[in-house]
């Protein structure tokens, strides 16, 4: 239900905006959002770490992000932090806490346009930094008792990203963001005595250890340095060594720009 809400109100913004396309801007520095975004929303989340458990936790898991973007001469960098914390996750009976941070910085450069329905799309593609660490507070009651496990985990990550906007009209823009890891140097809690001769953390490749990031978001100038976006992400954390972890979350995001 929630998927097909999205979908209407994205359907709908697009349709209200495209009879009138106004005037596009044909460069790259002055389609991309910089300054600084700040970004809340609701998840749908779901984890499993086999150190604990191979049950799958699920529930809803808050989310902020506070993003920094500077163009310089033709290229951009951004700064992005992301943070989510909730005790609403669970299985059966059994709650969790789970706090997650990541930290991702994007060197952003113009690959060129092609269009598409009309409209001009602009592309960008480049290297990217990225560090994540998530925690997991398990509570296990029992008569007489109460132990709380706990699990943590590390992704630093060399990470390629791709970009896409396309300016509808003077006022909204479509985009789209793909970023994903290609080696990391990763680790995370396990039974050391399991894995005695694989001792972490290590140095992982994509197949091994993944965080992937997608976004489709629609972005409206309220006022020429001022946007709102509404976004949709999906997002997904593997370490796929030792005992495994796999959480992923499909979030619904409202985000403002100050462009500088």
């Amino acid at each position: 239900m929630k998927t097909k809400s999205v979908i209407i109100i994205f359907a709908c913004m697009f349709l209200l905006a495209w009879e009138s396309p106004g005037q596009e801007t044909t460069d790259h520095k002055t389609v991309f959002p910089s300054g600084i975004l700040v970004g809340y929303g609701q998840g749908l989340f779901s984890v499993k770490d086999e150190y604990i458990s191979k049950e799958k936790y699920s529930g809803t898991l808050p989310y902020l992000n506070l993003e920094w973007v500077r163009f310089h001469n033709k290229n951009a960098f951004r700064l992005e932090f992301e943070y989510r914390n909730s005790s609403n996750i669970k299985n059966n009976k059994i709650s969790a806490e789970v706090m997650q941070f990541a930290f991702n910085q994007d060197f952003i450069y113009p690959v060129g346009n092609f269009p598409l329905f009309s409209r001009n799309v602009y592309a960008y593609v480049g290297p990217s930094a990225q560090f994540f660490f998530y925690n997991i507070n398990y509570n296990f009651a029992q008569p007489g008792t109460f132990i709380s496990p706990k699990t943590f985990g590390i992704i630093g990550s060399l990470a390629i990203n791709a970009e896409f906007i396309c300016p509808v009209n003077k006022k909204l823009r479509i985009e789209g963001l793909i970023r994903s890891t290609l080696l990391s140097f990763s680790g995370k809690d396990y039974d050391e005595r399991r894995y005695e001769n694989e001792p972490g953390p290590a140095l992982l490749s994509v197949i091994t250890a993944t965080k992937f990031d997608f976004d489709l978001s629609m972005r409206y100038y309220l006022v020429n340095k001022v946007s709102a976006a509404l976004r949709y992400r999906f997002d997904l954390v593997r370490i796929h060594k030792w005992d495994p972890y796999i959480a992923s979350s499909n979030n619904l995001i409202i985000s403002l720009n100050y462009t500088f």
